[in-house]
């Protein structure tokens, strides 16, 4: 039997899951005592609690009801669900390049971009790491009517960690499932604005609500894919999808993404179980202070090996490898190299993407487009043995 290390480690233990499925059987839930505990884990600012990162940023926009045609500058790799909540509340997407040594905004293209229409720029901190913020405050010196969004989806770092910058209007962590200390969904919004806050919280609370019984079924998914995440039934799982023609990739796709349909704004515009809500307490309170710098150590360690070889990030002091992105100009036959070495490495996996510009114009997304076409995700977590990195390195050195 082959044993194939997984594309992503799933973020959470046996023990995890299990709590997470005691607490959907458990029928005393205080929702009100659960999200105020959750707020006074930061005492010092305003948090907002939802299902998703998608449903905050929703709430925003409806809120805002921004004129119809106004611009959004976003950074140019995105997910599409945020470019199509934008869109869905007839607002124009400005995107602007990223450097992706650095992964950061590339200040000259933020200058270009903002023009008399712009009301809101929302900045996305990349695959774990994050984005100096003080371009974005400086070029916006004198437009405070411009909205300051941090998508920080995959940055969280702890509660002690960061939470967003100073003239930052909101920030949003995710908790979804593929996300650093996972709690199968939700999210975490951060605001300097007591009203927006409140206005926020009052849109989600009108949403339909999520039934324990639904995040019960989603629980018992994840307890089977954490079984399949170990390499040597992974191996077999992969093995067994090649002989009956099935498109293994294609499957785990499908399995871990939150919206299945094209229904997005039905999926995201719902208020999440109790249930969820006491299992991202439970998660945030007893994240170890070693989690995430554990897997840094061997993100630093995997990159100091790597050979001529482009690594998005490698000069962001901040990188903390919630994803390890590297650029093959000849992916498709790394990744099968790869595959048959035992490390299941993808460029299909992820669904962030350059975001499509229908006009060319002096914000062209010349990097992100150039490095996204190019990119490959490597399997590199804590939980892999040092002789199978030094190995996974190997075949990249070996093929770059």
């Amino acid at each position: 039997m082959i044993r194939v290390y997984p594309r992503k480690k799933l973020d959470y233990s046996f023990a995890n899951i299990l709590s997470a499925l005691t607490m959907t059987i458990v029928p005393r839930l205080d929702k009100s005592k659960i999200i105020n505990e959750i707020e006074n884990l930061w005492p010092m600012e305003n948090v907002i609690a939802g299902l998703s990162v998608r449903t905050i940023f929703d709430s925003l926009l409806t809120i805002k009801n921004f004129e119809k045609g106004s611009e959004v500058i976003m950074t140019g790799i995105t997910i599409p669900d945020m470019v199509k909540i934008v869109e869905s509340h007839g607002l124009k997407i400005i995107p602007i390049d990223v450097d992706m040594e650095t992964l950061q905004l590339k200040k000259e293209a933020l200058d270009k971009a903002i023009s008399k229409k712009t009301v809101m720029i929302v900045v996305a901190h990349l695959f774990g790491s994050r984005m100096e913020m003080a371009p974005v405050y400086e070029a916006l010196d004198k437009r405070s009517d411009v909205l300051i969004i941090e998508d920080c989806a995959q940055a969280y770092n702890g509660i002690n960690g960061y939470t967003k910058q100073s003239k930052t209007d909101i920030s949003m962590f995710s908790f979804g499932s593929i996300k650093s200390i996972t709690a199968l969904g939700g999210a975490i919004g951060f605001t300097m604005d007591k009203e927006l806050k409140k206005e926020i919280n009052n849109k989600i609370s009108k949403y339909p609500k999520i039934k324990n019984a639904e995040f019960r079924k989603k629980v018992l998914k994840y307890f089977a894919l954490k079984i399949l995440s170990n390499p040597f039934i992974y191996g077999f799982f992969i093995l067994i999808c090649r002989l009956l023609k099935i498109d293994y990739d294609k499957a785990i796709i499908s399995t871990v993404r939150m919206v299945q349909d094209n229904s997005l704004l039905e999926a995201i515009r719902k208020e999440p179980a109790t249930s969820q809500l006491r299992y991202l307490l439970y998660r945030l309170t007893s994240m170890k202070e070693n989690h995430i710098s554990q897997r840094k150590e061997v993100g630093d360690y995997v990159k100091n090996l790597l050979k001529n070889c482009d690594i998005h990030g490698s000069a962001n002091p901040t990188h903390s490898y919630w994803l390890f992105p590297i650029r093959s100009s000849r992916r498709e036959n790394l990744v099968k190299l790869l595959r048959n070495s035992g490390f299941d490495a993808t460029f299909t996996s992820t669904q962030l993407i350059p975001i499509n510009e229908p006009d060319e114009d002096d914000n062209a997304l010349v990097e992100c487009e150039k490095y996204m076409s190019e990119t490959v995700y490597l399997p590199v977590y804590e939980t892999m043995s040092k002789k199978s990195i030094d190995k996974l390195a190997r075949v990249v050195n070996d093929n770059s």
